[in-house]
């Protein structure tokens, strides 16, 4: 996603002429700017590499996998909000879009005065997820961490016959003697360690 502080590019694809239009009208008196417009779905990713869009709105009456194949992969590589309008209510599709990285998913729900209101809730939702997936990662890396300067803390122990907290504050000694962080230090300990016992 662009660091634009309000996203505005939009990319719309879209087979059904009057959903599309009726997209377009819309979004001429908005803040948003169509970039394309697209009606094949062999063009939604090549347009979406080339176009780099802030949001993408797609109309499919009925999304197939190939498309939500290309929403998955373009969720993955630019991180966009995307907005579906379809007329498909069953849950596998519905599940599916979402586990593509569809932000929102309307029903037999387009109207012009809805559209605005659609895409901020979509960015609102898409921006939560985004803080959720990056606490969700911190935590993972934390902890990830810990387990590593465990290990290295026990290794220390083994090898000088000293406490754990003496195991720390050697770690923490050499991480500011190499200006590096704790974690750092830590895991070449371990790479070491392993390097002599292979040996």
């Amino acid at each position: 996603m662009s660091n634009t502080a309000s996203p505005s590019r939009i990319l719309i694809f879209d087979d059904d002429t009057e959903r599309a239009n009726m997209l377009v009208q819309a979004l001429e008196v908005s803040e948003y700017t169509v970039a394309a417009h697209t009606s094949s779905v062999g063009d939604l990713l090549p347009q979406a590499e080339t176009v780099k869009p802030d949001i993408i709105l797609i109309g499919a009456d009925a999304p197939g996998q190939d498309m939500l194949a290309d929403v998955a992969t373009i969720s993955q590589q630019q991180s966009v909000p995307i907005v579906m309008f379809t007329r498909d209510n069953r849950s596998e599709t519905i599940r599916a879009a979402t586990q593509a990285g569809v932000s929102a998913y309307v029903v037999n729900g387009l109207s012009p005065e809805r559209i605005q209101p659609i895409i901020e809730a979509a960015i609102a939702r898409f921006r939560e997820f985004q803080a959720l997936a990056q606490e969700l990662e911190k935590t993972k890396t934390s902890l990830a961490e810990r387990k590593v300067i465990e290990r290295a803390k026990g290794i220390i122990m083994e090898q000088r016959d000293c406490t754990e907290a003496e195991a720390y504050r050697t770690l923490q000694k050499m991480a500011m003697d190499r200006k590096k962080r704790l974690a750092e230090i830590a895991q070449d300990v371990l790479s070491i360690a392993e390097v002599l016992t292979n040996r």
